[in-house]
Order: C-alpha cells, then sequence, then structure tokens
C-alpha cells in the first residue's frame, strides 16, 4: 500500500500542476478576448473577476481528458528519469502494480468531473451567461432569459415561461403563460404541462386556465396566440447548454412523441463518455510510456500527446456524426473507448517492459 500511495501521490500533484497550469493559459486567452469589452462597458473589477470565476468549471471540465492523461504520462517519465521505475522492477514489481494506483486515481477524478459538470457547470455558466447580458448588452432577443434549460419569454402583453428544448420549438412542457391588460393586471392564465403548435394555433393539454377569477380544468384547450415558433426558434436552449436533467426529459418526450432525437442523445452521452477519455486514453498511453526502455524517457510522452490530440479529434468527428443521427449515438460514443481498450491491450501484449 505504501507504493501504491507514493504513486497516486506523485499523480495527483502533476494533475494539480497541470490544472493550474493549462486553466490559466485558457483563461489568459479568453481575457483577451473578454477584458476589453469589459473595460469598454465600464464594469467594476469584482464582476470581471466573478465573471472569469464562473467560467473556470468549464475550462476544467473541457481540459479534464488531456490532463488525466499528462499527469499519469508524467508520473511515468520522471519515476522512469529517477531511475525509480528501474528499482521497482529488479524488485520483481509487476508493470501492472505500477499502472494499477494512477488508473485508480484517473477514475476517481473522472467521477468527480463528471458530477461537477452535472451539478456545477451549468449553473457556472448561466450565472456567467447572465453577466454577459447585464454588463455587455449581449442578450440572444430582447425580452428573452434562459436559465436552467428554462425560457422566459417577454410577449406583447403576455410573460412566457416554459422549458424548450425541442429542435422544431413547436411543443413546450411545463408552460405557465400569464396575460396582462394595458394596466399590467392579470386577465388569463394558463398552466400546462405540454402546449404543441398546429396549423397557426397553440393547443394546451391537462392544465388550468384562469380567467376573471375562475378557474377551469381542461383536457385540451386551443388558443390563437400572437407567439409561434418562429418567434421561439431563435432564442431555443442550445442543446450543447441545456442540464443533463433537462436533457433526460426532453429525450424521453422526443421518444414519446415519436420525433428524432439524436442531438439531446449525443449530448446527454457526452456528458459520460466525455471525461472517461481520459482514463481510456491512459489505458493505452501508461504503457507507451513505459516503452521508454526502448525509446528514450521523452518518446512516450510525445506519443502519449499525439494519441491524444488524434483521439480528440476523432471525438469530434464522431461526436457530430452521433449529432446527426449518421451513427447512432451509442455507437459514436463508444467507439473512441473501445478502440483506446483495444489499443492497450494489444500494446500489453506485443511489448515486453
Amino acid at each position: 500500500m505504501i507504493l501504491e500511495r507514493y504513486i497516486a501521490t506523485r499523480y495527483c500533484s502533476f494533475l494539480a500542476m497541470l490544472f493550474f497550469g493549462l486553466t490559466g493559459l485558457y483563461l489568459l486567452i479568453e481575457a483577451f478576448e473578454r477584458l476589453p469589452d469589459f473595460l469598454d462597458k465600464g464594469a467594476g473589477f469584482l464582476t470581471i473577476l466573478v465573471y472569469f470565476s464562473l467560467i473556470c468549471p468549464k475550462i476544467i471540465y473541457e481540459l479534464c481528458p488531456l490532463t488525466i492523461l499528462l499527469a499519469g504520462l508524467l508520473t511515468i517519465a520522471t519515476m522512469g528519469k529517477n531511475r525509480e521505475i528501474m528499482a521497482m522492477r529488479s524488485l520483481g514489481i509487476s508493470p501492472r502494480r505500477i499502472f494499477r494506483p494512477i488508473m485508480a486515481s484517473a477514475l476517481l477524478f473522472c467521477t468527480l468531473f463528471l458530477l461537477m459538470n452535472i451539478y456545477l457547470v451549468p449553473r457556472a455558466e448561466e450565472a456567467a451567461s447572465l453577466i454577459v447580458e447585464i454588463e455587455l448588452g449581449k442578450n440572444r432577443k430582447n425580452g428573452v432569459m434562459i436559465q436552467g434549460g428554462h425560457l422566459f419569454y417577454r410577449g406583447k402583453d403576455s410573460i412566457l415561461s416554459a422549458e424548450l428544448v425541442n429542435p422544431d420549438a413547436e411543443e413546450l412542457s411545463g408552460v405557465q403563460w400569464l396575460f396582462f391588460n394595458p394596466d399590467y393586471s392579470l386577465s388569463e392564465f394558463i398552466g400546462a404541462p405540454v402546449a404543441r403548435y398546429s396549423n397557426g394555433r397553440w393547443y394546451f393539454f391537462n392544465g388550468i386556465e384562469e380567467t376573471g377569477g375562475n378557474i377551469t380544468f381542461f383536457k385540451k384547450i386551443e388558443k390563437d396566440l400572437m407567439v409561434s415558433p418562429a418567434d421561439l426558434a431563435d432564442i431555443e436552449t442550445p442543446v450543447e447548454e441545456a442540464g443533463f436533467h433537462v436533457l433526460i426529459r426532453a429525450v424521453k418526450r422526443l421518444k414519446r412523441l415519436g420525433l428524432p432525437a439524436y442531438s439531446q442523445e449525443m449530448v446527454l452521452l457526452g456528458y459520460i463518455f466525455y471525461p472517461l477519455l481520459g482514463v481510456t486514453l491512459l489505458y493505452l498511453c501508461l504503457p507507451v510510456g513505459l516503452y521508454r526502455l526502448q525509446g528514450g524517457a521523452a518518446l512516450g510522452l510525445v506519443l502519449g500527446t499525439i494519441v491524444a490530440f488524434s483521439v480528440w479529434a476523432l471525438w469530434n468527428m464522431l461526436f457530430s456524426m452521433g449529432k446527426t443521427g449518421t451513427l447512432p449515438p451509442a455507437v459514436s460514443g463508444l467507439l473512441p473507448h473501445a478502440g483506446l481498450v483495444t489499443g492497450g491491450l494489444w500494446f500489453r501484449k506485443r511489448v515486453r517492459f
């Protein structure tokens, strides 16, 4: 256990160092792009600091596969340079035992990044977007705000609150639609779990309607309103910005209606499969890093980095194919991992360390 703890500690120290370094570099690039806009609008120092703090979770998540991989390769490279691996091998310690604490630590951090992306990143992104909208005035459309995958739309004498993840914007869920008189008194309220647009009219299902103090429960009503899907299409919640739980509900709803849900499914699977890339990359590249006995300590690090960027390009290509339905989303998400695990198994059988 002492050996495993030592290797895991070494790996975690490199992981922390890489996250601080790469995240700082990413923030520096973002600062060159955003900082002039904030300064031109007279934003305060605290506001700018809060904004850059809020975008850090998203940056960390995007960098997690590369950072998990590089931390493992640096651990192997430095231990090889210090003759520690040679000493371990002379004592009969197998490569599997050397790899095990690194892989276990990588899997633990992968799980933490997954949970962070589900619960922290969406909220941080919403708050950062809100700062941009307020300070820079860069809202996608006047009278519109999107928070947590939820749409708030201010129309003429009405306010709409609903979930909008449907690609054609012709279905709303969790609808609350308030209508006002010219003196801003409430004239009508409609609440329904589902609303659909068809032939120029909105149809509401299994909800309530309040008019003039009278409440009516209905199974289905139709309304000729001033808002059409075309008004909402420009402000539709981008699938990539929708939260994990919002996507789950969207996939269930679209499948129930018999509509394609490739884009939502692929983004949903990406929540799990993207951070896992760091673990499967390590599974292939750790033995490549130990290949130093045949090519020098730096060779494994260079080869591992090349493999990482190649897999990242492959992931983006397969992700796009999964979103469009060219490949089933599950196949697109699993294919890079299957290739990396297969390559890792082949390398372990063919190469002697």
